[in-house]
């Protein structure tokens, strides 16, 4: 037979407790953050043709995803990266670096086409593709390795 015990809940707060250290929730402090949500604001509020023919705004549906994508893949100070719209209402995130490469076409949530290329990596010239649905663990690898010692050439600039 198994003992349990209820512990009562303290009703009253104590002096001891007002002492504690406070820990609040809030957004993580992400540099790229602000960036990003204003480029993908702007994309989805583009007007039918924007591109002079019949180019579609991005979709509400991509640009959420492809910011959970970003929050899932960079760490809070990666730079932010360039975001182009698609014909169709899709969109591409890339970053062009002295290291290399990374383009991820977000056609729909749950199907992205990435493209890696390292300047250090001889053995895929012609770069890397994969499609992927959900899981991006090798994208992030990517970005650290393409933006890595760029955050540490800015900081020693610095």
């Amino acid at each position: 037979m198994i003992e349990t015990k209820t512990i009562p809940f303290p009703r009253s707060t104590s002096r001891k407790m007002e002492s504690l250290p406070r820990m609040t929730l809030s957004e993580p402090n992400v540099v790229w953050r602000d960036k990003v949500t204003r480029r993908l604001e702007e994309l989805i509020r583009l007007e039918n043709g924007w591109d002079g023919y019949q180019g579609l705004p991005v979709s509400f549906e991509n640009a959420a995803f492809a910011l959970r994508m970003l929050e899932t893949i960079s760490s809070w100070n990666t730079e932010a990266p360039q975001i182009v719209p698609g014909y169709s209402g899709d969109l591409q995130v890339e970053w062009h670096t002295l290291n290399g490469d990374l383009e991820l076409h977000v056609e729909r949530p749950n199907k992205v086409n990435a493209w890696y290329w390292n300047v250090n990596d001889k053995s895929i010239s012609d770069g890397e593709e994969l499609l992927l649905k959900n899981d991006f663990s090798k994208v992030a690898e990517w970005i650290k390795v393409i933006t890595e010692s760029q955050l540490g050439s800015k900081a020693a600039a610095a």
